[in-house]
């Protein structure tokens, strides 16, 4: 076979059997405009002809067609199963996943569709014989059907720019849906970016910090927050926030203060996490940014708090680089764990010893497996499956969606009992500590709605589900009294608009921590103190 006529059917292959998603967006944006959606197919066609053409040298043609279609198989998988975009922080998340997180999504059915649509046409392509022109006849065969393919991919366009240009503008995630150009442009970009950060140097933030209060020194009693950061966790399931099903049973008879209106910095672990506890707020954050800078955990240390992190996720994303980390998820603990990953149980386990040995200020961070999926079944133990039948699958297509909600919303019943349990084991020290909990989820998470599962949907369009994220904050009495907040001012403001750049100022102003980077602005404590430290 002649290397153009194989770039040809490789072409005709990848954009019509990987695409599935990105015609069904087609089809319904343009509204089954048959001319315009005929111009489009016949522009792409020649696109990918051209494109993959350009590739059709001796050396070169097989490697980049096997590339191509292993990528394309696999990215249609995800994206027509679960309405993912791969952008570049999609790809992040792949990159920093562990083996049990990555074992949920490798299913037998994803194998079976990569040894149908993607090794067997790869074998094809390895065991054809190819059959190669002289180099010069060979460059001018492939700019004469490089040519005319762009000139119709311009012509088609054109044909039909106004509705196109229309369109484009309204539904910004059409073409990054196109498999597999914008997922193989992403990964280009993610791995550039990479090595640009391989060389930076973490610059110092906040060395000025230190704890200022109107009590003097031994005459109040440590103060200890846990930061618990939440996995997946979406408000539009929160009983707290007015969801129809019991999910926060136990939080519900706690004292505390539920912020309904908060939302996430990014749509996936690798974003929001670090974002959490950076300095700059969403809109000046990048991941570059985070690495060359530090963070709240490092000024917490400047001022002289003790300040850990405890991990039951894939990882502290880099925050906890440079102050105690224990990674729970490693420990295989039969009680808790099996499979490479363990129930939150874990985090709560260790806690009074901790607390037992504290004799000044300290910061915990707990990071939760919480409602990871896609397989929520195994994030809850027996004793929390209220809701059923709830889904026992990774492959969503076997459950119906009520069963997958089922499963999800058990996990955060039992999310729901771990921070219950952590407040009463903090509330338990209250002789002799002053103690709070704060709760954050790192994001949401879409459950079906219009065709989309999981997270990680670019921010610009992501939907509320993905963003909207659950805020619980506890406070002991004791806590109350000696930093002179008012817990009812804070839970009069509970409706305000809040998000995860609040988290690095308020937690400091919570410790009392007076630094030129805390900016009260954004310290939810700022204006709800009285008394000693109004």
């Amino acid at each position: 076979m002649r290397s153009e006529w194989l770039s040809i059917l490789t072409a005709v292959y990848l954009l019509i059997f990987m695409n599935g998603t990105f015609w069904d967006k087609s089809s319904v944006f343009l509204k089954g405009d048959t001319l315009a959606l005929l111009a489009l197919g016949i522009g792409l066609l020649a696109a990918f002809i051209a494109l993959i053409v350009s590739f059709s040298a001796k050396f070169v043609i097989k490697p980049v067609l096997i590339v191509l279609v292993l990528a394309s198989v696999a990215g249609a998988w995800f994206m027509d199963r679960f309405g993912v975009i791969i952008d570049g922080e999609m790809i992040r998340n792949a990159m920093e996943t562990n083996q049990a997180e990555a074992g949920h999504l490798i299913t037998t059915t994803f194998i079976l569709h990569m040894l149908l649509f993607g090794l067997l046409p790869v074998v094809f392509i390895i065991i054809v014989d190819i059959v190669h022109r002289p180099i010069l006849k060979k460059v001018a065969v492939n700019l004469m059907i490089i040519l005319p393919c762009l000139v119709v991919f311009g012509l088609a366009g054109l044909s039909n720019s106004g509705t196109f240009i229309f369109n484009i503008r309204q539904h910004k995630e059409w073409f990054r849906t196109l498999n597999p150009v914008f997922p193989m442009a992403s990964a280009a970009g993610f791995f550039i970016g990479q090595s640009k950060e391989q060389n930076i140097v973490v610059q110092p933030l906040g060395r000025d910090a230190k704890v200022v209060d109107d009590w003097p020194v031994g005459h109040r009693k440590p103060r200890v927050t846990i930061i618990v950061v939440g996995e997946t966790a979406r408000a539009q399931n929160f009983q707290l926030g007015g969801y129809a099903r019991e999910t926060n049973p136990e939080l519900s008879k706690r004292d505390i203060v539920y912020f309904d209106n908060t939302s996430s910095c990014g749509t996936a672990t690798a974003v929001s996490v670090p974002c959490m506890f950076s300095v700059y707020g969403r809109k000046d954050y990048s991941h570059a940014k985070a690495l060359a800078t530090e963070d709240l955990v490092d000024v917490l240390g400047h001022a002289g708090i003790k300040t850990e992190w405890w991990d039951n996720n894939t990882g502290d994303k880099h925050v906890a680089d440079r102050i105690k980390r224990t990674d729970l998820f490693q420990s295989n603990d039969p009680r808790f764990c099996a499979g490479g990953e363990c129930l939150d149980q874990i985090l709560v386990d260790g806690l009074n010893a901790w607390l037992d040995q504290i004799d000044g200020d300290a910061v915990l961070v707990l990071h939760q497996l919480g409602n990871h999926g896609p397989a929520y079944y195994l994030r809850y133990p027996e004793e929390f499956r209220k809701f059923v039948p709830d889904c026992r699958s990774v492959e969503f297509d076997t459950c119906t969606p009520e069963t997958i909600t089922n499963a999800y919303d058990n996990a955060l019943l039992y999310t729901d009992h771990i921070l219950s349990e952590v407040i009463d084991t903090l509330g338990a020290q209250g002789e002799r500590l002053d103690t709070a909990m704060i709760y954050m989820s790192d994001h949401g998470e879409s459950l079906g709605e219009n065709g989309l599962y999981l997270h990680g949907a670019p921010y610009m369009f992501a939907p509320a589900q993905q963003t909207h994220v659950p805020f619980v904050l506890w406070m002991s009495p004791g806590l109350q009294q000696s930093s002179g907040i008012e817990q009812a001012c804070l839970a009069a403001k509970a409706d305000a608009p809040l998000s995860h750049d609040n988290l690095f100022h308020s937690v400091l102003g919570l410790m009392q921590v007076t630094t030129e980077v805390r900016d009260p602005a954004l310290d939810i404590f700022a204006n709800c103190r009285t008394g000693a430290n109004s």
